[in-house]
């Protein structure tokens, strides 16, 4: 006979209504919830082929995968459900077991909810007839909790070891689909970046070649130093292109901040318009790729519309690493500034987004003032270490 599980509410529930409530609240795990994209409405055949086969191996009457943000859960799907909660996908979290999975980081396992002091008190024990649970964390592929995979009873019911490991291979299923989709989703964001850097490119080229013949009295000097550029252009770009297994892998090198930010603008220096200060904080290769992305994003835009496009403009850079953040502050001065250097909602202002928000839980902001443009770019250390 299989062994059967111990009931678990207690060591699954946090110390304290605030504690809970704050690691419910954690801005990485609902920037995750944000990322993976799995409380819009729409139907995901992967979810819902994971409820019916765990409703069919484990004989359960429901089964449903519940993400959970501050305010409510969302079935994303399930099996067995009926009434108005089925109809809305959710419930406030007046009527959620699958918060304290969240909560916990580990299954909850309950045989009969309404013998618990703290589990009978929840409204999802009378309005949804949740006597047994049994729920499993599912969690982003940054390993953050996003909701629960359960299973629930009518009837007090002794879940078994052998549940629980059909319950968490299903799991694992799930969150393979979910590595894969945002895998994916990167892929063709970086595909998209790329077009996008195509056709900047003509436009740097051409603002290269119609600064530097201010510059030079002969077609060989101007040659030479046009060719210079190009080439260190070309290695800018280089540095854009993510190496597939290094970013996966994390073994990719370091780079040192200094020398990153003097490569990606290395077509853009000419005399002393551009500036670098700071100290020896190095990130990691898959980080390396984001901060490159948002660099070059700015530089460009400075290059067609901002300081370096115009013979008295300068950019000085400063960065420092205190214990938490690395920030960078990005200074443009001698210029006029116009809305189109400001920028907008273009697919340059969604990269910068993208890159600074998403990927490394960073923030961008922005001031201009008459005789400057500046933006400071906070990111946290822990996620420049990957």
């Amino acid at each position: 006979m299989d062994k059967k599980l111990t009931s678990d509410f207690t060591s699954a529930v946090t110390t304290t209504e605030a504690a809970h409530a704050e690691k419910l609240a954690d801005s990485r795990r609902l920037d995750a919830l944000v990322m993976t994209d799995v409380m819009t409405p729409d139907s995901d055949e992967a979810h819902e082929r994971c409820v019916r086969l765990a409703s069919r191996i484990l004989k359960a009457p429901v089964s449903l995968v519940s993400y959970v943000d501050t305010e409510r859960q969302f079935f994303k799907a399930q099996c067995g459900l009926s009434g108005k909660h089925a109809e809305e996908r959710g419930t406030p979290l007046t009527h959620s077991f699958c918060q304290y999975v969240v909560t916990s980081d580990k299954p909850l396992v309950v045989r009969d909810s309404r013998e618990d002091p703290i589990l009978s008190q929840n409204a999802a024990v009378e309005d949804l007839n949740v006597v047994a649970y049994l729920g499993v964390p599912v969690h982003s592929p940054s390993g953050e909790v996003l909701g629960s995979f359960c299973v629930i009873d009518s009837s007090p019911r002794e879940w078994t070891a052998e549940d629980l490991a059909a319950l968490e291979d299903l799991v694992a299923m799930l969150e393979s689909e979910l590595t894969l989709r945002q895998t994916g989703n990167e892929r063709e964001i970086l595909l998209q970046e790329m077009s996008h850097r195509i056709k900047n490119l003509f436009s740097l080229v051409s603002s290269m070649v119609r600064l530097e013949r201010r510059r030079w009295d002969t077609a060989r000097e101007l040659a030479d130093s046009v060719i210079a550029r190009v080439d260190a252009l070309s290695v800018a770009h280089e540095m854009i292109v993510p190496v597939v297994e290094a970013t996966k892998t994390g073994d990719g090198e370091r780079a040192h901040v200094g020398e990153l930010l003097s490569k990606v603008l290395a077509p853009h220096t000419s005399d002393a318009k551009i500036t670098l200060t700071g100290d020896a904080t190095t990130i990691g290769p898959k980080a390396v790729t984001y901060v490159t992305l948002a660099v070059h994003e700015l530089a460009t835009n400075s290059a067609k519309y901002g300081a370096l496009s115009v013979d008295d403009g300068r950019l000085d850079l400063r960065w420092l690493a205190d214990e938490d953040n690395l920030v960078l502050d990005w200074l443009e001065t001698g210029h006029v500034w116009t809305d189109t250097a400001i920028g907008g909602g273009g697919f340059g202002s969604q990269l910068l987004k993208i890159s600074i928000e998403g990927q490394l839980n960073g923030a961008l902001t922005t001031e201009v003032s008459e005789d400057q443009f500046a933006h400071r770019l906070t990111l946290p250390l822990e996620r420049l270490e990957f």
